[in-house]
């Protein structure tokens, strides 16, 4: 009985162990992106750029979350050619996204691997008179895999794929991978 009683005091004592601990409700995100144009008419005469991305996720649930972010990136465009070779610059290319997001956590909750779908914008440098074509809604989705470093998850290593397109006939396709810093605040209850 002696042990008994102290081993129950010794557990109430402790606290919660890591495997206890809720999963963050508010998550910041930034990182190193890429922007590759993929097809469509508007985005034929362009190449792969750096760019970077920040988002906000609100966790509603466990499994469900909304987010919203924005993406900026430099993707090389051919000005004009002549016989005597061709002109390329540096074009800026403003994404937003928005939509939720499916979490499923693995390894007890170290590892997350989530897909999101929802809507997003395209700003182009030069707005509906620009090389890229016209500001325009897009339909966005993607993936995401997130690792822990440290015990309680509230920083994570995150790799995201995403993808914006237009709907109906395809005029452009870009996708952004995403190599970044997630940093979570508060608990779900």
């Amino acid at each position: 009985m002696r042990t008994f009683v102290f081993v129950a005091c010794l557990g109430l004592l402790a606290g919660p162990s890591y495997p206890q601990v809720a999963a963050t409700r508010h998550n910041f995100e930034f990182g190193a992106a890429g922007i590759f144009p993929v097809n469509g008419y508007q985005t034929a005469s362009y190449s792969a750029g750096p760019g970077w991305r920040a988002g906000y996720e609100l966790r509603i649930f466990k499994h469900l979350g909304a987010e919203g972010g924005f993406t900026a990136g430099w993707p090389v465009g051919t000005d004009t050619c002549n016989r005597f070779g061709c002109v390329y610059s540096r074009q800026t290319l403003k994404l937003l996204d928005y939509g939720l997001r499916g979490v499923v956590p693995l390894a007890a909750g170290r590892v997350e691997l989530s897909i999101g779908l929802g809507g997003g914008y395209v700003w182009h440098q030069y707005g509906y008179s620009g090389t890229f074509g016209t500001n325009q809604a897009l339909f966005q989705y993607s993936g995401k895999a997130a690792f822990a470093l440290d015990r309680q998850r509230r920083v994570r290593l995150s790799f995201t794929v995403r993808t914006w397109r237009d709907l109906g006939r395809l005029t452009q396709q870009w996708v952004s991978a995403t190599g970044g810093v997630i940093v979570g605040l508060g608990n779900l209850p």
